[in-house]
């Protein structure tokens, strides 16, 4: 692989995988890379930002900030690490913290720069509400409506290991801990299987290398109802030590994640910020941000149970039809060799002069070549997903729709789509076909129509299908959900399971568009 090809591909994961927004800048301004974070922090898709000035994001109070940082970049200074504000898709202000690095071309001429964003909204929410407790205002019940108040806004706009990592960053600051921790704990015991740390350094995770699995203390807070604060770690008769590497711990908060009587995990805070032990309120701020954290690991277990049912299903579908197809295999050759014995029974007669016989052999031959085209028609629609392992997704779809268009004798019926060779996971590439089938089925059944057409589009993370026909069309109203129209319900259903969203229009006279939408990105396809 090219030198330069390898660091193109090393430089795009790096952007892929941090979790700072990362911003390419051109030296007049104007946003010209975009990274998956950025996305992520600021509402905007790479399409919509890119060729825009940065001072989209900044909100109007701070524009001259923007021109004096752009200043500094052109005479080739870095900006290092500072707090500010800016502004997402949403109007919503964000605290962030920002750092810019000019970038040179080969004459050592200032070329743009990238920046660096995080979103510390979260951190600064929980300061605001500690430095509210310290001066006196409202004490216990200002953090605990704070705690809830930024768990709730971290649950509205994160999900999974995200939301987790700052429900802990949460608890860290709203408490004034040096470092936190969430552990997932086993559906069936046996330690964690997550467990996510904050406040170490990039230098000091590497340098414990493998993460704990719930002994020791942490262990002991899993089997735990309440929660466990402790003065210096290492006195605690159930502490196991540090590996080599680790960074001291004194002070110790543990508390337990709790579904009901389930143990889902537990929250880990240690060494309280100015010396001292974690406080009652400190333990009452972790417990409601706790019970947060509860909802999002019972919502991430949920979301994995169903995917698994949902994959479960749909393999479960696939072979079903495979096991049709062989018995379909299998009368087919039967009706195709009853008919050529018929034919050659009928040869005979007819060589021999018997009329009465080789009229009746022929027929029968001709009835069991007619049972022998139903069957293969059957057969075809049986097998046809055969072709996405071949062809792709795409091609598949292609080939589909030369088939229907044969067969309904449309006019028209054209593909367009932007794949490439682009496969995704098995799962999605079957129900996008199966579903892409019943819209075709239902065009040639139903909307008499001279020409249909197909998208197949993959951007911002999702995949668009569309089917549109130009015929008779249809009140959404009554057919969906009507009984004598199972293809209609079936795509909503198939849909569903993919976690997508369907829009369906139609209008007698006007024709009929669905689009359905899939969350989706390239990958092998299983």
């Amino acid at each position: 692989m090219p030198e330069n090809q390898a660091a193109r591909e090393q430089l795009a994961a790096i952007l892929e995988a941090s979790d700072d927004a990362i911003i390419g800048i051109t030296p007049e301004g104007i946003v010209s890379g975009w990274s998956r974070s950025a996305g992520e922090i600021f509402g905007y898709s790479a399409t919509e930002i890119i060729g825009q000035p940065l001072s989209l994001l900044s909100p109007r109070d701070l524009v001259r900030e923007g021109r004096e940082i752009m200043r500094q970049i052109a005479a080739g200074e870095a900006v290092g690490r500072f707090e500010t504000v800016r502004v997402a898709k949403d109007g919503s202000r964000l605290d962030v913290r920002m750092s810019l690095t000019p970038l040179r071309d080969e004459s050592g001429a200032v070329s743009g720069a990238v920046a660096l964003v995080r979103d510390i909204s979260a951190r600064r929410e929980a300061e605001r509400a500690v430095r509210e407790m310290e001066a006196g205002a409202h004490n216990r019940a200002v953090v605990l409506e704070t705690a809830n108040r930024v768990a709730l806004d971290i649950l509205t706009s994160r999900t999974g290991a995200e939301a987790l990592r700052h429900i802990a960053d949460a608890a860290r600051v709203l408490v004034g801990a040096r470092y936190a921790a969430l552990g997932v704990a086993r559906e069936h015991g046996g330690g964690l299987k997550q467990f996510i740390a904050v406040g170490l350094t990039p230098e000091e995770e590497a340098a414990i290398g493998s993460l704990p699995r719930g002994h020791g203390i942490l262990g002991l807070l899993l089997e735990r109802r309440e929660p466990l604060r402790i003065d210096k770690i290492g006195a605690h008769p159930a502490s196991v030590g540090f590996p080599a590497n680790h960074p001291p711990m004194d002070s110790f908060l543990g508390v337990p994640i709790r579904r009901g009587e389930v143990i889902l995990g537990s929250l880990y805070l240690t060494n309280k910020q100015g010396g001292g032990s974690f406080t009652e309120a400190d333990e009452a701020a972790v417990q409601a941000l706790g019970a947060h954290a509860a909802i999002a690991i019972y919502n991430s277990q949920l979301l994995a149970q169903q995917r698994s049912l949902v994959s479960s299903l749909i393999t479960a579908q696939e072979d079903e039809h495979r096991a049709v197809a062989y018995d379909l295999h299998d009368g087919l050759t039967q009706y195709v060799m009853a008919s050529h014995a018929h034919l050659e029974a009928f040869k005979r007669a007819h060589a021999t002069g018997k009329a009465e016989k080789a009229a009746r052999e022929l027929e029968q031959g001709l009835q069991f070549l007619k049972e022998a085209v139903v069957e293969s028609r059957r057969l075809v629609n049986g097998l046809r997903l055969l072709a996405l392992d071949d062809l792709g997704l795409a091609g598949a779809l292609e080939q589909l729709l030369h088939d229907e268009k044969n067969r309904a004798g449309w006019e028209d019926a054209g593909l367009i789509h932007n794949l490439g060779d682009a496969r995704f996971d098995r799962t999605l590439e079957t129900g996008v076909y199966r579903i892409a089938q019943e819209a075709l089925t239902n065009a040639r059944r139903h909307a008499e129509t001279p020409r249909v057409e197909m998208k197949l589009l993959l951007g911002d993370g999702q995949l668009l299908l569309e089917a549109r026909d130009w015929g008779q069309g249809f009140n959404t109203k009554e057919r969906v959900g009507a009984p004598g129209h199972a293809g209609l319900q079936g795509i909503i259903e198939r849909v569903h399971l993919l976690s997508g969203t369907l829009e369906l229009h139609s209008m007698p006279g006007i024709g009929t568009t669905l689009r359905a939408r899939f969350p989706a990105s390239p990958g092998e396809s299983d």
